[in-house]
Order: structure tokens, then C-alpha cells, then sequence
């Protein structure tokens, strides 16, 4: 074995792959009434705050926008994306979109199984991605379960990773050309992943 270490998605990454399972989810009383005011409190934040600011500071403005302003999750990812290098690259079914997918859709007990943070472990054979807990849950049982497997020789640390000056960034590139950015604890361990597999 050559090491393991916690990694995150990056953080521009799309947070679900199957629109069919959230609206199925959706139907749960307690999924609908979080979604409620979930959308209560993105409204306040991202409509209602936003045209009040405008109306005080720009008259102006706001009677050309009668709608507000409204900046989305969309739109602020294509603000922080020309600084950030982007997060990922490959179609539907390319080894990143697996990747991706795997930890997305992390299957365990409810509120343990995190779908941000996973485990890397990498042998001179294999590259294995196991789930982990969320935050809070370190003190009770949970046991780790296999998401993807990756073979030696099919991907490759990506040279020309942009710098992030939010996260310890590294970058996975892999056979079939796609890529996918993922995000260490600190420079340490990043440091330490670089070395370990670097000369592979």
C-alpha cells in the first residue's frame, strides 16, 4: 500500500447526478417541508435583499430590473470559474462522470454517509475510493464501503492543475481524457500525495 488520504470533491461540483431520485425524494414530508424553507431563505438572500440594496443605493438600476437581482448557484459558479480553472471535464459516462457519481450518490444510514468527503487509498495495483462519515459522526460505528476502483495505470495526476487559492487543489486525470478536481485537508497531505504517487 502506498498511502491513504481524505479528500473532498471540489466544491464546484455539481451536487446531484439524478434528478429522477431527488423528486422521488421530495415527496418525503420532511424532505418538502426543509425544501420550504430552504426556498424561503434563498429567496430572502438572493431576491428579496439583493432588490432592496438596489432600490436604496440605485434607483436607477432598480427600475430597469423590476425583477431584483437575482445571482444563482449557476451564476456564481461562472463568476469563480474563470479564477478557479474549472472543476471537471468529460461527458456522461467517462471516468470523472463515474467518479463523480460514486461519492455523489454514497449509499449508507441516513445522515452518516457523506457525499462531499471519501477516502483515497492507493496501492501499486489500484487506486480505491471508500466512503466516509460526515462531520459529527466520528464517535459511532460506521464502516467504510468501496465506491470506485480505479487500476494502476489508468489515471495520472494532472500536470497543469490551476492554482486554488481556496482549497489544496489536485487534479486527477484519466485514460479516457476526462479530469476531475478534488481537494485535500492541507498542504501537508497534499505535499505528501504528490511525492507518494507522483513518480508513478
Amino acid at each position: 500500500m502506498i498511502g491513504t488520504w481524505a479528500v473532498e470533491l471540489d466544491r464546484l461540483l455539481p451536487l446531484w447526478w439524478d434528478r429522477d431520485t431527488v423528486r422521488a425524494a421530495g415527496f418525503a414530508p420532511l424532505v418538502w417541508a426543509m425544501n420550504f424553507f430552504r426556498s424561503i431563505w434563498r429567496g430572502l438572500w438572493l431576491y428579496f435583499l439583493p432588490r432592496w440594496f438596489v432600490e436604496i443605493f440605485g434607483p436607477d438600476a432598480y427600475g430597469r430590473r423590476p425583477y431584483g437581482l437575482s445571482l444563482t448557484r449557476r451564476a456564481y459558479r461562472a463568476l469563480r470559474r474563470p479564477l478557479h480553472g474549472g472543476s471537471w471535464h468529460g461527458p456522461e459516462g467517462s471516468t470523472a462522470w463515474l467518479f463523480w457519481r460514486a461519492v455523489r450518490t454514497t449509499a449508507g444510514e441516513k445522515l452518516k454517509a457523506d457525499h462531499d468527503l471519501f477516502t483515497m487509498l492507493v496501492t501499486d495495483r489500484r487506486l480505491l475510493v471508500l466512503s466516509r462519515w460526515t462531520e459529527g459522526q466520528h464517535n459511532d460505528h460506521y464502516r467504510a464501503t468501496p465506491l470506485i476502483e480505479l487500476p494502476a495505470g489508468t489515471w495520472w495526476l494532472r500536470p497543469d492543475t490551476p492554482n486554488d487559492v481556496w482549497a489544496e487543489r489536485q487534479d486527477l486525470v484519466f485514460a479516457d481524457g476526462s479530469w476531475i478536481a478534488l481537494a485535500f485537508d492541507g498542504e501537508e497531505d497534499l505535499n505528501a500525495f504528490r511525492a507518494a504517487v507522483g513518480g508513478r
